[in-house]
């Protein structure tokens, strides 16, 4: 895609009459980001509600459900005056646009024919009756049915169903057909409306010279002023453009751009310039101001242009013009876009929504903004229009940082003329001035400046009021407050580092209707409770046994755990079907009794102990017990080893060292089985030892790749397992149940 570059209009100083290279708009998707966060200048203003699906977003629309709509208020609001009232828009809207082709067959013959029609959806229809029972209008249900017959071939619901086989063919002879009902038809109305069917089935059938031809001599001397005029003249646009004359065809699009809002987005879309002549030729064709304006705002809404040049042009055509409220608007946005994320984000630029240059660029680009929003205040007396200019100067300012400027311009403001949307925009913008001079925060603040964000119910307000209450707990040390701006407690990252913070903080009482809800992130009924067992199970994985039993009892939160941790699994299983027999607290105490057994040489204690630590590891079934979450496709990755290792028991020595102490002392006792038993666990452990290093992050993993992952480094076990007890019923079944072990025994 092509377009006027704003550097090069910055440049150039904004001489409005210069050419530029090329530029289009056309119909494109446009990432778009968290937007929300970063609008405070409304574009939902009473002097621009009727461009709003075009307010600016990098997305194709502000709002796409605004663009059906409008095409089918616009034809309904024809369709029933042409009925003279006599039918509801509702009701019209399900005859044109919700029926079928059976449907109309039935209707059909129910007006014209008096036939039985037995759908009491359509002889309760207002249209219907009126049709039925007033006027028999032969004339308009001929049309419809005429129209909903070729509506299978020229529209398509789902983008991505076939189109009929016959399509061209029929498309051509619907046109056809089309054109001749227009020359035989009486009323204007359908003399129009088939004349655009004839029109619009070229465009589609692809006849571009026939569509214009179609549309000169059908629809040009109907000089009925009616919205399918625009309809069929958008066609004609379109064909002048496939024949390569660009400069009509932008004209004719900002015509139609004008005068239909069905029309107003498809227009935008459409109308390309690719050359100076082909700009120069189209303006040649404005009849007056009006239509030179519209070519100006189409070439201004474009989202990457910074529209100041368009701006300045409309205002000497017509200072006035509410193409101007529509321009400012949207370059306050694309502005404050771009710069917020400084206000906004603790992290600044981290985002990614703008580089250094594009922020230098706005920040360059605003004075000269504001130079021409005065120029206009100067002229401009409409009340209303004034106070919409006056917010966008203090709005420059503000993102300036001259929040002293920012005042002078919100205090010209009559607040008495303001629309309650321009009363709520001002509070806000008052508001942000007042964060931006906070250079600390005490209690009363704290909780002043919640009440009123949380009245104004403005979600990017909100985001700017924790971005600067988290530098000022930064800044006064408040490190619980500060972390839980931006985090919950499954942030662990830093949690292991704030805990006893967050601990102090939710134990402290009397709190700010703010610091509530900083709270309820933790946990909205009892956070100092949670804390309290975030920081047993923490000192669980340390293995401070005693002090985490203590903390888990005054707690009172005792989750039980998936599956038995005291069962081995020879098959790794993350939802194993065992009985759920313990919580943490209960798997604590089973630890302290094991390790007493063990002392005494119970292999069975080791064994059980082995398979604790194996169970409650990223690798077993019952990781609940040392952590709160578990990802299967980051746990390795991003730089997060170290934290894993100590925090998710991805390294498994511990239960390694149980389990061959388990395998030394059943080998001692001549048990054979039991030994190979635990050898063959033990090589579970030691093998995950593989699965944390990068060779395993960056090998090919895939069944015929095993060789990698035959390591000596990491295959101890296995080695006792084959040496050792390969004679043993264990050993048989290990080789049938692990395919690395059965790969490793054979090579």
């Amino acid at each position: 895609m092509k377009f006027r570059s704003s550097q090069i209009w910055l440049i150039i100083g904004f001489n409005i009459l210069a050419l530029f290279n090329t530029w289009h708009v056309e119909s494109c998707s446009y990432w778009e980001p968290d937007w929300e966060i970063y609008r405070f200048f409304s574009p939902e203003q009473p002097q621009t509600q009727r461009f709003k699906p075009l307010y600016f977003s990098w997305k194709r629309f502000y709002d796409e459900e605004s663009i059906t709509k409008s095409g089918i208020d616009e034809n309904l609001v024809e369709w029933q005056n042409y009925v003279g009232n006599q039918a509801t828009q509702k009701d019209l809207e399900a005859i044109i646009y919700k029926s079928t082709q059976q449907d109309w067959d039935k209707i059909r013959n129910y007006v014209l024919l008096q036939k039985p029609l037995n759908d009491k959806k359509w002889t309760d229809n207002s249209v219907v009756q009126y049709w039925a029972s007033k006027k028999k209008d032969a004339e308009a249900v001929e049309y419809l049915a005429f129209a909903k017959k070729c509506e299978k071939y020229a529209y398509q619901e789902d983008a991505w169903s076939e189109t009929p086989k016959d399509a061209q063919a029929m498309l051509s002879n619907y046109s056809l057909e089309a054109e001749k009902r227009s020359a035989t038809a009486k009323d204007p109305f359908f003399k129009l409306r088939y004349a655009y069917q004839a029109v619009r089935l070229a465009h589609y059938a692809y006849e571009h010279k026939r569509v214009i031809t179609l549309y000169d001599a059908l629809v040009e001397p109907l000089k009925t002023e009616n919205v399918v005029r625009y309809w069929a003249l958008a066609h004609k646009a379109g064909a002048l453009q496939k024949l390569g004359q660009q400069g009509m065809s932008a004209y004719l699009f900002a015509v139609v751009f004008e005068k239909s809002n069905a029309k107003k987005v498809s227009s935008f879309l459409s109308c390309k310039v690719y050359s100076d002549a082909d700009w120069a030729k189209a303006i040649s064709l404005c009849k007056n101001n009006k239509e030179k304006s519209t070519l100006f705002f189409i070439r201004g809404i474009h989202p990457q242009n910074l529209a100041l040049p368009e701006m300045m042009a409309i205002y000497n055509f017509d200072s006035n013009s509410d193409y101007l409220d529509m321009l400012l608007s949207r370059e306050i946005n694309k502005i404050e876009f771009t710069l917020m994320p400084e206000k906004v984000s603790k992290s600044g630029f981290e985002s990614g929504y703008a580089t250094s240059d594009q922020i230098a660029l706005h920040k360059a680009y605003i004075p000269k903004l504001k130079t021409f929003i005065l120029q206009y205040l100067k002229t401009q007396k409409d009340a209303q229009k004034q106070s919409l200019w006056l917010m966008a100067l203090g709005y420059c300012d503000y993102l300036l940082g001259n929040p002293q400027e920012a005042r002078k311009s919100f205090a010209g403001l009559n607040k008495s003329n303001l629309t309650p949307e321009g009363q709520k925009q001002i509070e806000i913008f008052e508001t942000m001035v007042e964060l931006l001079e906070l250079t600390s925060l005490n209690r009363e603040q704290e909780e002043k400046y919640y009440q009123k964000v949380k009245n104004l119910n403005s979600s990017a307000l909100k985001g700017l009021m924790v971005a600067t209450f988290e530098r000022l707990y930064k800044k006064q040390g408040e490190k619980a407050k500060e972390y839980l701006s931006y985090n919950y407690l499954d942030n662990s990252l830093l949690l292991y580092t704030i805990l006893e913070d967050l601990l102090t903080f939710a134990n402290k009482g009397n709190y700010t209707a703010y610091e509530k809800e900083l709270l309820a992130k933790i946990n909205p009924k009892d956070p100092y409770k949670v804390l309290q067992e975030t920081k047993a199970t923490m000192l669980f994985v340390e293995g401070k046994l005693d002090e985490a039993e203590r903390l888990f009892k005054e707690a009172g939160i005792h989750t039980v755990l998936k599956g038995d941790p005291t069962k081995d699994e020879l098959i790794d299983c993350l939802e194993c079907k065992g009985n759920k027999t313990y919580t943490k607290m209960g798997l604590i105490q089973q630890i302290k009794l094991l390790e007493g057994q063990a002392k005494k040489g119970s292999v069975d204690a080791y064994l059980k102990l082995g398979n604790i630590y194996y169970n409650t590891s990223f690798f077993g079934h019952s990781w609940e017990a040392m952590d709160y979450h578990r990802s299967g496709s980051v746990w390795s990755s991003f730089g997060f080893e170290n934290y894993m290792k100590e925090y998710m028991q991805t390294d498994c020595s511990k239960a390694l060292e149980y389990y061959k102490k388990a395998m030394e002392i059943a080998d001692k006792a001549g048990n054979k089985e039991l030994a190979a038993k635990a050898a063959f666990l033990a090589a579970k452990a030691e093998q995950n030892a593989l699965f944390i290093t990068d060779e395993f992050k960056k090998a090919d993993r895939s069944k015929g790749a095993l060789m990698p992952f035959l390591n000596p480094k990491y295959r101890t076990q296995f080695e006792i397992l084959k040496n050792k007890y390969k004679t043993t019923q264990f050993y048989k079944r290990a080789i049938k149940e692990c395919y690395y072990f059965n790969v490793y025994t054979n090579l």
